[in-house]
């Protein structure tokens, strides 16, 4: 911001950059020139008041002292210039009297624009202050703006980088799924039981490793691949997913039940998947009794908070914050396959959101996992 200065602060800034001797003298200069016109005259022309001049500079430029003594110069010159000139009054004493309250005169002049000046140097210092956090705010402005049009560059070339190495890798690994599934088929009872259980294995793990760059291709297309909030119906949501898992829901004997759900404002296909992920992990770590899933959610202040509770195995207390991230498992993908990555998925989609995602459990008595949405339908 530029600031235009005027005459008055030219003069200012000339001013302040003088030496303190010089100025005195100068103010000295005046006040002799002040009582000398004053004698001159012959007459009470009142020229007392032109000392608050030099006293003034004394005060500004140099210091109070410097402005005190300038007091006691100006109503000593004027008590002289008063004398000499043979104003004495009705009675000598008087011209001292007046020289005395023109001395206090001054001296009040001098504290009030010292105190003046006091403040003028408090607001100044502000000022700079002020000046300089704005010219850092800009500056940090301008490098927070590159530094998100550089992540978000780097965002677009990370998602285009993991489609095409996600593309890249699926096919040789399908590949290879395809071919040793065919050897297995073929040279069954040839290669013996160990080498059909190396075969098996490689399969398996070929088939974890295309599962393991899905999930971590959906992992970072949660921010870059985002669609816009739209007012969506989470029972909706809920019946298309129920649908989807029918088949795992049958053969799981699964029994899975809900209570009224809102209407909330969110990116239908990542609330659809944060569900899935919640609901298919239910499925998944559960014991030999039936699971038994309730989605639920409850309004509280402006946010609803969302439960998926189910009767599994359930997590012991010193991994409920640890479950949400990335590739924290704590079981075996043997016994329990899975990547690590949909719960560190969900973490990021609730977040995005702009609430947050928690469990409460214990083993063998089933968890919950709670996630909050703003209800920006109030809030808004």
């Amino acid at each position: 911001m530029k600031i235009e200065k005027g005459l008055f602060t030219y003069l200012i800034e000339y001013l302040s950059r003088q030496s303190k001797p010089f100025l005195l003298t100068w103010s000295f200069t005046v006040v002799l020139f002040v009582g000398a016109v004053d004698y001159l005259t012959g007459e009470e022309l009142s020229f007392s008041i032109f000392y608050l001049l030099p006293i003034s500079l004394a005060v500004w430029f140099v210091n109070r002292n410097a402005g005190i003594f300038m007091c006691i110069v100006s109503s000593g010159t004027e008590f002289i210039a008063n004398f000499f000139a043979g104003r004495n009054y009705s009675h000598p004493l008087i011209s001292f009297w007046n020289s005395l309250m023109l001395l206090c005169f001054f001296l009040i002049s001098v504290f009030i624009l010292s105190n003046l000046k006091i403040e003028y140097e408090r607001r100044m210092k502000l000022i700079d202050e002020l000046r300089d956090s704005l010219e850092e705010l800009r500056r940090t402005k301008g490098e927070l703006e590159q530094k998100s049009q550089d992540l978000a560059r780097s965002n677009v070339e990370l998602e285009q980088f993991a489609s095409a190495v996600s593309h890249d890798l699926k096919e040789p690994l399908l590949a290879i799924t395809i071919n040793l599934t065919l050897l297995k088929k073929r040279y069954k009872g040839k290669l013996g039981s160990e080498g059909e259980t190396f075969i098996t294995e490689t399969i398996d793990e070929a088939k974890q490793m295309q599962t393991l760059i899905s999930d971590m291709l959906s992992y970072s297309r949660v921010g870059n691949s985002a669609k816009p909030f739209v007012l969506t119906e989470c029972t909706d949501i809920l019946n298309r997913l129920l649908a989807n898992l029918m088949i795992p829901l049958e053969q799981s004997g699964a029994v899975v039940t809900h209570d009224t759900l809102p209407e909330v404002m969110a990116d239908p296909i990542q609330l659809f998947q944060l569900l899935q992920n919640l609901i298919g992990n239910a499925l998944k770590f559960r014991d030999e009794n039936k699971p038994l899933i309730h989605i639920s959610a409850k309004r509280k202040e402006n946010e609803w908070v969302f439960s998926v509770k189910d009767n599994g195995i359930g997590i012991p207390a010193e991994y409920t914050e640890k479950i949400f991230e990335m590739f924290q498992r704590l079981h075996n993908k043997k016994e329990y396959p899975g990547t690590g990555i949909g719960l560190a998925t969900c973490k990021k989609i609730v977040e995005r959101h702009g609430g947050h995602i928690w469990v409460e459990s214990n083993p063998n008595r089933g968890s919950t996992f709670y996630f909050t949405i703003p209800d920006r339908l109030i809030s808004d």
